[in-house]
């Protein structure tokens, strides 16, 4: 069984790379990739050159620049007819397209391969479909997200917060308020989630290995926080690549080392299958939402891409590596803990398996630190943005505001000493808002009136529905939960 699985892992890599190069090659061959659905214009020349100048926002400030002949000019409600995979770009990141897909697979997934299989066991063989509906209309939220970027980057080139500057500029002052809480609460809320997963494997490592609990949890939260706020500070700028990879490499890694550890563990004596109720099935929902989430991040990720075009091929490839990574995973907890499985699987696993399971426990805290980092970045960027201190320059102002913020989230873990409580609500509420309801409002506004006006309409407003039901249910199936655990 361990030769089988780690051979359909290893398998699903090589695929996926194939698939990456065929992907990438074919579609760069094309000089326009046109897609009715993501809006496309005519190209608007200007006879004479001009003065042009967005309107002004707390977001950015550029100064007005010339516009000749040769420049496209942007008009507003439309879409530049620019292909998304092809051509030159004039940017100053550094990311590829399989870099920005590293950065989006290390956002969520450590979290999301700890609490996939308590969702799988709570919703059972429908929790598959849910995930691949999930994953479907995330990807093409995904790709309208993208295409509103490329749509609103000239107003705003030095632009800290891409996600709101979009707000802005479809639905003003309340569209990118909107962006604000949704991307804050989503991404430090995130942060807090890993900040617990490390804490909880450094307290059971040091229970394992030194069979003693002289450090209890709430010490292991303060511990992991500093070791948070030092990647925070030191891992920014061209260091964040680094990080990205390296929480993707480390999330396949112990999700074969898990699947290993589930098979030698076995299933239980006394198993049941888990007894599915509709509260049940709404909040492994949310924990859905939340392994696909991270949309809130992801115009960050594609300004900081050489080509930004090629970011809808980055959101494909990081969810079909989700995938690959979840769907194992999830099913072999379900069908061997049944209705014992936790909400983290690590505590289903038998710890007398001493090498393996210390070794998981390591990575596992390792990859949390990594992608908390990952989603921290952004949040700091904010509030950097907001006090004008710069996030690439190593400062006492920027020591003081991470140092801040990494506070704050120590706060919250104490008073929420549980991750998958974090990942329900969150996923039911602000990351649920952020993924399928304002990329597709924003749409709505950007998008060119044309012959296929209709069909986007349609597809963005049945994204919506499917946004505002799904969140009414999963956040009330979470509140009940919450207040249910701690009466």
């Amino acid at each position: 069984c361990v030769f089988t699985v780690s051979l359909s892992h290893f398998t699903s890599v090589a695929c996926l790379n194939c698939s990456y190069l065929l992907f990438h090659g074919f579609l760069c061959n094309f000089s326009v990739w046109q897609v009715p659905l993501l809006g496309y214009r005519t190209i608007q020349k200007s006879k004479t050159p001009r003065m042009t100048s967005p309107k002004p926002s707390g977001i950015a400030s550029p100064k007005p620049r010339f516009v000749t002949e040769s420049e496209e000019v942007v008009m507003e409600g439309s879409y530049e007819s620019i292909p998304l995979f092809a051509g030159k770009f004039n940017s100053t990141g550094s990311l590829s397209m399989f870099g920005a897909a590293l950065f989006i697979v290390g956002e969520m997934t450590g979290s999301g391969i700890l609490g996939v299989p308590q969702g799988l066991a709570q919703s059972g063989y429908s929790g598959i479909a849910m995930m691949g509906l999930c994953v479907v209309v995330a990807s093409y939220t995904g790709l309208t997200l993208s295409r509103n970027w490329l749509h609103v980057k000239d107003q705003y080139p030095l632009c800290s917060k891409p996600y709101q500057s979009i707000g802005y500029t479809a639905f003003g002052r309340a569209g990118e308020m909107s962006a604000q809480v949704c991307a804050t609460v989503t991404l430090f809320g995130g942060c807090c989630a890993y900040v617990l997963i490390a804490a909880r494997c450094l307290a059971k490592f040091i229970l394992s290995n030194l069979h003693t609990d002289a450090i209890g949890y709430r010490t292991a939260v303060v511990i992991m926080a500093l070791v948070f706020l030092i990647t925070l500070i030191f891992g920014a700028g061209k260091e964040s690549m680094y990080v990205a990879a390296m929480a993707t490499i480390l999330s396949s890694i112990f999700s074969v080392l898990i699947v290993v550890a589930i098979i030698r563990t076995g299933k239980y004596e006394d198993y049941e299958p888990y007894h599915i109720t509709p509260k049940s099935w709404f909040l492994s929902f949310g924990k859905f939402l939340f392994a696909f989430g991270g949309h809130s991040a992801f115009p960050n990720f594609q300004k900081e891409m050489k080509n930004p075009r090629n970011f809808p091929g980055s959101v494909l490839i990081a969810y079909f590596i989700k995938l690959v990574l979840y769907i194992p995973i999830g099913v072999l907890g379900m069908v061997y803990f049944g209705s014992r499985v936790q909400c983290n699987i690590l505590d289903n696993i038998d710890s007398s398996q001493k090498g393996l399971y210390l070794c998981i426990l390591l990575i596992v805290a390792v990859q949390a630190i990594l992608s908390a980092t990952i989603l921290g970045n952004p949040v700091a960027h904010m509030v950097e943005g907001f006090f004008n201190v710069s996030p690439n320059v190593i400062s006492w102002q920027k020591a003081l505001v991470r140092t801040l913020l990494v506070a704050l989230a120590v706060g919250i873990c104490e008073a929420i000493p549980r991750f998958d409580l974090i990942m329900s609500l969150i996923g039911g509420t602000t990351i649920n808002t952020a993924v399928f309801i304002l990329p597709s409002l924003f749409h709505i506004k950007l998008a060119k009136r044309d012959q296929w006006l209709t069909f986007k309409v349609t597809l963005d407003s049945l994204s919506i529905i499917f946004g505002l039901v799904a969140g009414v249910v999963c956040t009330y199936s979470s509140v009940a939960h919450i207040v249910e655990e701690y009466r």
